[in-house]
């Protein structure tokens, strides 16, 4: 059961990438900040500083240990480092809102397998991202890890 919950994991993930990318515009950064749990500042080639939420997840604010170690996280995974943000929609305040790619790999995802966010339904994803975002939320609850403790 487990080997085809990891299978089926992985095919979804497949056509994540493969569905996540139309119609989209693209841009390539260094991580200058990590504002929050969600939220990095991004300088790009041309010298712009851009900043940038992860589409797709959401840190709860309900307890402040939470909110800092999701920061941490983040932190530890993107400070300095240079990612790929695909993006369709810009916030009135001109916050980008996008899926942010380091080395290839999903950074909301990364933060949802370590139980440090939610799924933030309101945000622009695909059925397939949201799919695959579920899944690993309700993976990281039911080992209770992170915030699921």
């Amino acid at each position: 059961m487990r080997h085809t919950q990891l299978i089926q994991i992985a095919l979804i993930s497949v056509c994540l990438m493969i569905g996540q990318t139309s119609h989209a515009a693209s841009i390539q950064g260094q991580v200058t900040g990590v504002d929050s749990g969600e939220l990095i500042q991004i300088k790009t080639s041309d010298g712009r500083y851009r900043q940038v939420k992860l589409t797709g997840i959401h840190i709860p604010t309900h307890s402040r240990i939470w909110t800092v170690n999701a920061k941490r996280h983040l932190a530890m995974l993107l400070a300095g480092r240079i990612v790929t943000v695909e993006y369709q929609k810009l916030t009135a305040k001109g916050v980008i809102l996008g899926l942010v790619r380091h080395g290839g790999a999903d950074v909301a995802l990364q933060m949802l397998k370590a139980g440090l966010a939610r799924v933030s339904i309101g945000d622009p994803l695909n059925p397939q991202t949201l799919g695959v975002y579920q899944a690993y939320e309700t993976r990281a609850r039911n080992r209770g890890m992170g915030l699921w403790q």
